[in-house]
């Protein structure tokens, strides 16, 4: 299971963001940091492989091209989680979350959803909320249940708009966790949009780094976050070192004129 991008224009009807995107493909159980500064696309392109804006180019993931699959094989494979929060509604987490399966997932019996649905909030440490009200909720508890709307329909393809946004540490932990190990567990492979480099590049294999320019490196984190991407992506003097345990970790020194 790989996916595929090759010659792909991102945008709207008025504007391009990014044009003639191609990428390496991107293997099964992969975890895909997308990374740049504010308004280089990286929400676009999510949502442009989500189907919610069109694009012109190849985009193929299982061997079919994203336009030519079948409706109901692109939402079963498909997971986006936008930046918008679920609304805050009188409905309760578990009704949410049963909906979004059942609503999907066709082949699983009422026992099987109910069982994924525990699952997924057990792993997300979220059994707490099934049964308050989102309108009760804060922003982050509602972030976490949209990705268990996602996680419990168990795409192939998952495409996360700054899933830890909302949340404090403890819970941007716990979700990268969970996303490295679906990733890993189920071979499902996942494009995640982020700010946070240091998280990136704990969590993932690799890192697509857009600039204004459009895509500026896509690789190993070690190979693609130099001194010099952090200037042209970033605009500041920035280095990766390795910290006590071992991880890396990115420091910003000083920002630059750009």
């Amino acid at each position: 299971m790989t996916l595929s991008i090759q010659h792909m224009d991102v945008g709207y009807r008025t504007r391009r963001v990014i044009t003639d995107i191609n990428l390496p493909p991107i293997e099964a159980g992969s975890l895909v940091a997308v990374l740049g500064p504010n308004a280089v696309g990286k929400s676009t392109l999510l949502k442009s492989i989500a189907g919610i804006i069109k694009y012109s180019g190849d985009v193929t993931f299982e061997g079919q091209t994203l336009s030519s699959m079948p409706r109901h094989t692109f939402i079963r494979a498909m997971g986006y989680l936008p930046q918008t929060l679920p609304q805050a509604t009188t409905l309760v987490a578990y009704e949410l979350v049963f909906s979004a399966c059942r609503a999907v997932r066709t082949d699983l019996s009422l026992a099987e959803i109910e069982h994924s649905i525990d699952a997924v909030f057990k792993r997300l440490g979220i059994e707490s909320l099934a049964l308050r009200r989102l309108a009760e909720m804060s922003g982050g508890q509602r972030q976490m249940v949209g990705l268990a709307q996602v996680l419990v329909r168990q795409p192939k393809l998952l495409l996360l708009d700054e899933p830890t946004s909302a949340l404090d540490l403890h819970w941007q932990l716990n979700v990268l966790e969970t996303i490295r190990e679906e990733a890993t567990k189920t071979g499902a492979i996942g494009l995640v949009a982020s700010h946070d480099l240091n998280l990136a590049l704990r969590f993932c294999d690799q890192l697509l780094i857009l600039n204004r320019d459009g895509v500026l490196a896509m690789g190993a984190p070690v190979d693609v976050l130099t001194p010099e991407n952090l200037r042209l992506a970033y605009g500041i003097e920035g280095r990766v070192e390795q910290c006590s345990k071992g991880y890396p970790i990115v420091l910003a020194d000083r920002a630059i004129a750009v």
